[in-house]
């Protein structure tokens, strides 16, 4: 299994290295890239790396499909990528569709918020649940607590997209939570509440009742804040360009505000609100006049929704709909079925099937889609298997259609929607109907599939029990007849990380033609080596390029970091033992700067050869080429 780090190296690699991003960020189960030339991808390269379950194009999107360690490979693409990685590399010459560019721009700001929206969505569901059963009162203090901070995402939503839509138009953040601080500032939100005593329901900006500005309530709004910032962005860059460089850091700033947040309390707020509000009531309009059609098709087709992205584009509406109703009876309800049915049919792969493999994976990516995690049952199971992908499809039609003519609700957002998120369909008013509902359609949506998996089958994947090289099939066969022959084996570990290079293609011939003796090279992709064996330093000279060790059973091994390393002397070395030092496997011997020793035009290619071959059977390597960690078996020793 590949490190996350090695993961992230190779993706970052295949898609034309860090030049080619354009930006990166991640959502739930998959890294997203903005790239600056597609014909850079390989596609198919990438699916094959370890760690990877699928790769693919959603519009001009670049989307690797990684599972539950997303955050964790992220973590390690993040450093490579670099400033590229924040949206400062060339721009692309490729021309994006429109709804490429809208399906993007949405994933871009909704996918950094939604933990918090996942965190602050579940604790409000549970203060539901907790509220039904009787555990706990509205008027409890334990309530008003639990009930701030399950609230406050959601109350302050501008704030959070503020940022999020800054990072995403590379504007200042800080300018945009000014937007997004105006917008909900506390003195027009009072004059907004004063609306029904009879107050003034518009302000007259500048008294001379040209401008007047509507009184509307944005907590909970998606995009007027949006929309603003985008706003902010253009003027505040063609600010900079008008304004002298020497009082840019105040009048700037200053300017761009007085521009855009009155434009924003007066046309972009109010139109941001009614679109909002428009789009909402089309799609309430929709599960109102036909609740069994729209949820067929909504549940049904969701998870061909996520492959492309475009489940974000729902985002909003949910938001919307629980600001303006109180609930969302469409995004959610079908999202908890649909993914239930994935995480049914992942299940039922996990029983009949007969690949260890494909077992193993169907029941835990089946867990996960369970929980509300879907992308590694439906890349790495059901579409994989196709007949379990089209019965989880066909079953979430069918349940989502039952949902949709009852009219199940969802009373606050969650990010993640799967057996945690129940507790989000508890009423907060104390109705139990929709809580119980929720749940006998999430257990029936794993069942069903589960029960037509069993009973249509699918064409199961044969087991791969042969080598997956014909170098490692070589190497097992000749170990197999040695080591019955003899009995006795030795192993000889990494001691560094890299890549594999076969010791007849190293430049220096003194070891390509095994004059030293037999073993494998590595290029090296860190900056130390380890003891590969246990036993004592024989050999240590003063330039710390090279280490001579004599095992406990006898084996003899220099490890040489480089071709022609010697003329510098030990400069670039830190050596942390000395001649006549007992080492245990793993124990660090010397560290080096590769990028110094590079920038020199040597070669920092490390070579592990055993130099008392003669007594041994013979020296195989364990992996012919590729990747090699440190610690990982490298060589056998046959006596």
């Amino acid at each position: 299994m590949a490190s996350h780090k090695e993961t992230a190296q190779q993706v970052v690699e295949k898609i034309g290295g860090a030049k080619n991003v354009n930006q990166a960020w991640h959502c739930v189960t998959r890294l997203r890239f903005n790239l600056n030339d597609k014909d850079k991808v390989e596609i198919e390269e990438i699916k094959k790396i370890n760690g990877v379950m699928g790769a693919q194009f959603s519009g001009d999107q670049f989307q690797v499909i990684i599972g539950n360690h997303v955050s964790d490979v992220f973590a390690e693409v993040e450093p490579l990528v670099g400033g590229a990685g924040s949206g400062d590399g060339e721009k692309s010459g490729q021309k994006q569709s429109v709804v490429s560019l809208v399906m993007d721009f949405i994933s871009g700001i909704f996918t950094p918020i939604l933990p918090a929206l996942a965190g602050a969505g579940l604790l409000k569901g549970f203060l539901a649940l907790f509220t039904t059963v009787g555990w706990l009162t509205t008027e409890s203090d334990t309530y008003m607590v639990l009930n701030a901070i399950g609230d406050s995402v959601f109350y302050f939503l501008p704030f959070f997209l503020a940022v999020s839509t800054a990072r995403k138009m590379r504007t200042n953040e800080y300018l945009a939570l000014i937007v997004a601080g105006t917008l909900m500032y506390p003195s027009l939100i009072e004059a907004f509440n004063a609306i029904e005593g009879g107050g003034p329901d518009t302000l007259d900006f500048l008294g001379l009742g040209i401008i007047n500005i509507p009184l509307l309530n944005y907590d909970t709004s998606v995009i007027p804040v949006i929309l603003s910032v985008i706003l902010l962005k253009y003027v505040y860059d063609l600010v900079k360009k008008v304004i002298p460089s020497a009082i840019q850091l105040m009048f700037a700033p200053m300017i761009a505000f007085l521009i855009v947040l009155p434009l924003s309390l007066w046309l972009i707020g109010p139109l941001g609100t009614n679109i909002g509000n428009f789009v909402s009531d089309i799609f309430n309009w929709l599960f109102e006049f036909s609740g069994l059609f729209a949820g067929l098709l909504l549940a049904g087709f969701m998870p061909l929704i996520i492959m492309t992205g475009m489940h974000y584009a729902f985002a909003p509406i949910a938001i919307t709909s629980l600001a303006t109703l109180g609930y969302d009876n469409m995004v959610m309800p079908m999202m908890l079925i649909s993914n239930a049915a994935q995480a049914g049919a992942a299940l039922g792969v996990a029983v009949i099937s007969k690949n260890r493999q494909m077992k193993q994976l169907g029941l835990s990516s089946g867990i996960s889609a369970a929980i509300g995690i879907t992308e590694p049952a439906m890349y790495g199971v059901n579409m994989k298997l196709k007949k379990p992908f089209v019965l989880a499809l066909v079953s979430a039609g069918i349940l989502g259609a039952i949902a949709g003519w009852y009219g199940l609700k969802a009373y606050t957002m969650s990010g993640i929607i799967g057996i945690f998120a129940l507790p989000v369909f508890a009423d907060p008013a104390g109705e139990s109907a929709s809580l119980i509902v929720s749940i006998v359609l999430f257990a029936l949506a794993i069942v069903l599939p589960f029960i037509l998996v069993l009973i249509f089958r699918f064409k199961d994947i044969e087991e791969d029990t042969t080598a997956s090289t014909q170098p490692k099939e070589e190497v097992a066969k000749a170990k197999e007849t040695t080591t019955e022959a003899t009995g006795k084996e030795i192993m000889v570990q990494s001691p560094l990380k890299g890549t594999i290079v076969p010791l007849a293609e190293v430049s220096d011939q003194t070891f390509s033609q095994e004059i030293m003796g037999k073993g494998i090279a590595i290029e090296p992709e860190e900056d130390r080596v380890v003891a590969p064996i246990a036993g004592t330093i024989m050999v240590f000279p003063e330039s710390q390029h090279a280490i001579g060790l004599k095992g406990d059973h006898g084996e003899e091994i220099l490890i040489h970091i480089g071709i022609d390393t010697v003329s510098l002397k030990g400069e670039h070395f830190n050596g942390l033992i000395k001649e006549g030092d007992r080492v245990e496997v793993g124990q660090p011997l010397v560290e080096f700067d590769r990028e110094a020793i590079r920038q020199k035009e040597i070669e920092t290619v490390t070579m592990i050869v055993v130099t008392n071959t003669a007594e041994y059977l013979d020296v195989l390597p364990i992996n012919a080429d590729g990747p090699i960690f440190e610690g990982e078996h490298l060589l056998s020793l046959v006596k």
